[in-house]
């Protein structure tokens, strides 16, 4: 009797073909295939919740300086200021605030340009906070006005609501 050709066997008389354990290169271009799908909805998701993480810093960022403003205002008002409160339009909002957010990198007549993006600054002579955000893959700006968000203080005409815009 001859021996079994490679990858068969002789059982009982019969020729059966032996398979290889294992995956089959079609099987492991699927795996891998839909692992790179499901990774990348995740990062997607990541990058995503990211930017709404530094959205919510922001937003929480301005309402404290929105508060420091009325804090300020109302001091002003009950020292018998009422007179200064347009100035408050000149200020730099920062200094309202007990602790400056840990981003906020100081007074500057032009952007930063070494800076790492997600920071604030204000500029003195337009007498703009500026933050610049790391993730702006959702942000909608008006036109021409780059990637960067601005406020001023406004004052109303009585100095009733002054406000961060």
């Amino acid at each position: 009797m001859t021996p079994p050709a490679p990858g068969w066997r002789s059982c009982g008389g019969r020729r059966e073909r032996r398979y290889a354990r294992g995956f089959s290169q079609v099987e492991l271009a699927v795996a891998l295939a839909l692992l790179a799908g499901v990774l990348f909805f995740l990062l997607d998701r990541v990058l995503y919740m990211q930017e709404m993480a530094e959205k919510t810093e922001l937003e929480e960022t301005v309402r404290s300086i929105n508060y420091g403003l009325r804090l300020e205002a109302a001091s002003r008002l009950a020292r018998g200021a009422a007179r200064r409160l347009p100035a408050l339009e000149d200020e730099n909002p920062i200094k309202w605030l007990s602790v400056p957010p840990r981003n906020y990198l100081g007074e500057y007549a032009r952007p930063p340009l070494n800076a790492k993006p997600a920071y604030w600054y204000f500029q003195p002579e337009q007498r703009q906070l500026i933050y610049r955000p790391n993730k702006d893959a959702h942000l909608v700006v008006k036109a021409g006005e780059g990637k960067e968000l601005r406020f001023a203080v406004r004052v109303t005409a009585d100095g009733s609501n002054p406000v961060l815009q």
